[in-house]
């Protein structure tokens, strides 16, 4: 197997794992286990997916190749400015959501708040931290344009759209009408100026 195929089948076993624990149906197998909800799944959850994101890491970095283009200053400058407000997006999203997205808050008294989101970022875009990864890792590419960069890229697009279509129709069936009318309101990546 070849680099390339291994860092294509590393991101694949990412994103299968990764689906699997967010399924509703893992999660009532484990409970119907326990005998009573599991209050550490989703801590279990982030854990595993820290776990395999370091392993696809890994194989990105062990990755040795010459860059597809010398990128001039201007694209350099313009991708390191892209990967800053990307980073910048995604920390927002990570600080107001970290405590229950990481499972934290197991530890904690602090329960987030109920409801669909439809402030601060949640107002431009349906979901603020995708497009913040997606603008990441695409202005990191631009930057560097080497072939597992683009490899890599490419992997997240395809993992991130599947991952909204799927999100979606669990916020619709969570939400219903309200959620169509967000929908139909506010763009899922890019906003509209």
């Amino acid at each position: 197997m070849s680099n390339y195929s291994t860092l294509v089948f590393a991101w694949l076993v990412f994103g299968v794992i990764h689906s699997v624990f967010a399924t509703t149906l893992l999660k009532t197998r484990v409970e119907k286990l326990a005998g009573r909800p599991w209050p550490y799944y989703r801590l279990t959850y982030s854990l595993v997916a820290v776990a395999t994101l370091a392993w696809v890491l890994h194989v990105h970095f062990s990755i040795t190749e010459s860059i597809l283009w010398l990128p001039p200053w201007f694209e350099k400058l313009l991708a390191g400015i892209a990967a800053i407000v990307g980073l910048v997006i995604m920390f927002i999203c990570i600080k107001k959501y970290f405590m229950y997205l990481s499972g934290v808050d197991v530890f904690l008294d602090k329960k987030p708040a109920a409801g669909l989101e439809q402030t601060g970022l949640h107002a431009y875009i349906r979901h603020p931290l995708y497009a913040g990864t997606l603008l990441f890792v695409w202005a990191i590419f631009f930057g560097y344009p080497y072939l597992s960069n683009l490899i890599s890229c490419a992997c997240i697009t395809i993992y991130t759209l599947i991952g909204i279509y799927f999100e979606e129709k669990k916020l619709v069936k969570e939400y219903g009408d309200s959620y169509r009318s967000y929908r139909a309101q506010v763009p899922a990546l890019i906003p509209k100026f």
